[in-house]
């Protein structure tokens, strides 16, 4: 008969038993896969797709930032001193080249010009009645000489209306210089009464009127209006040395500005420094935008960036950025087919706004994973959102 503490032992040792080999066949089932179970059951991947289509545009630009101005506009600025009578314009008033801008008080240039006008109606009475006086001296000068050569009269006679006549005509020259100078000084005057009454220079638009009153006073560093034509603007950016030689004039160019994401301007250079700073290496470059062709919703002061295009290309295929994954011989890209992720090697050429040009290994209608591809390999099973 077997004792009783043989018999727990035993026990014990057969449920330990047990216990390992059910351990045993619980981990064999979860590790070895199943008959016909591959990694296609694995859960697929969720990731976002993009159809690749050859439809943008890209192009090979030189960008800078810039701002814009206006290729015609002058700010206002008296060359006298004086007190201001009127202001004529507002700002955003449209003005039309001799149009009156503004007035300052010249009472007194009106009194000097009135004086001056009296001596110059005063000259030319003057010079009228010395010609008057010489015409008749030389009348009574041809009776006497006819007189002499019929035996009429004496030399002496004829030689007195002679020196008559010269001293008429000596008399008329005088009156005449004296009416030219009163002349000149009437103009003069009148001219200084101008530097009162101040004229628009250009067809323009009043950008700024300094919020002036009448019986402000103005000097020649107190400017009185800001006027530019808006219908033709200009951009300045300056481009590096080694691209002196690619920008041409005439050359299209691309603007964007912060003002106006959404919208596009074209423009063309217009003129190129001859010539490199030699502190920064760069060589400034200007360019004309048509305001008028797109109902000059521009503006003068206007920030935004500049794009001299050097190559364009049309019908191209671009990715975003993040699709690209970068490997040991370049880029390559995931695509979606039939429900698995499949790599392929592309070539790439331009980067612009995020987006980059594929040259090679992407055609039309691929579906291009652009998003949730970091992790995959060639084969995963993938869920296109």
């Amino acid at each position: 008969m077997k004792r009783p503490g043989k018999i727990k032992k035993t026990v014990v040792v057969l449920i330990a038993a047990m216990v390992a080999m059910a351990g045993a066949v619980a981990y064999n089932r979860r590790e070895a896969p199943a008959v016909g179970e591959t990694e296609r059951d694995a859960p697929a991947s969720l990731v976002t797709v993009e159809i690749a289509a050859s439809d943008k545009v890209v192009r090979d630009s030189i960008v800078q930032n810039t701002s814009i101005e206006a290729v015609n506009r002058v700010q206002m600025i008296p060359r006298v001193t004086g007190r201001l009578e009127r202001l004529h314009v507002k700002q955003g008033d449209n003005v039309k080249a001799g149009q009156l801008i503004a007035t300052l008080e010249h009472d007194q240039q009106n009194a000097l010009i009135a004086s001056t006008e009296a001596q110059a109606a005063s000259a030319k009475a003057d010079s009228e009645k010395a010609r008057a006086e010489m015409m008749n001296a030389k009348t009574n000068l041809d009776r006497y000489e006819r007189l002499l050569k019929e035996g009429f009269s004496t030399r002496q006679q004829y030689d007195a209306m002679e020196t008559a006549y010269v001293s008429s005509r000596a008399n008329y020259n005088a009156a005449l210089a004296k009416e030219r100078q009163v002349a000149a000084e009437l103009g003069r005057v009148k001219s200084t009464r101008q530097d009162y009454i101040m004229y628009s220079p250009l067809d323009g638009t009043v950008l700024n009127d300094y919020s002036l009153s009448s019986g402000a006073m103005i000097s020649p560093s107190s400017p009185i209006a800001d006027i530019a034509d808006l219908r033709r603007l200009k951009a300045s950016l300056r481009i590096p040395e080694n691209k002196i030689f690619v920008v041409k004039p005439g050359m299209e160019v691309f603007l964007k500005f912060d003002a106006l994401p959404d919208d596009e301007f074209r423009g063309q250079v217009t003129r190129i420094d001859p010539y490199v700073d030699p502190s920064t290496r760069t060589s400034a470059v200007e360019i004309e935008l048509n305001n008028e062709a797109v109902g000059g919703i521009l503006r003068p002061g206007m920030f935004g960036q500049a794009s001299i295009v050097e190559r364009e290309f049309n019908d191209a295929v671009t990715l975003p950025e993040n699709a690209l994954n970068s490997g040991e011989n370049g880029y390559y890209v995931f695509i979606e087919e039939d429900g698995f992720a499949r790599r392929r090697d592309v070539q790439t050429g331009i980067r612009q706004g995020g987006r980059v040009q594929i040259t090679g290994g992407i055609k039309s209608g691929d579906r291009v994973i652009t998003f949730g591809g970091n992790n995959l390999n060639d084969g995963d099973s993938v869920e296109a959102q």
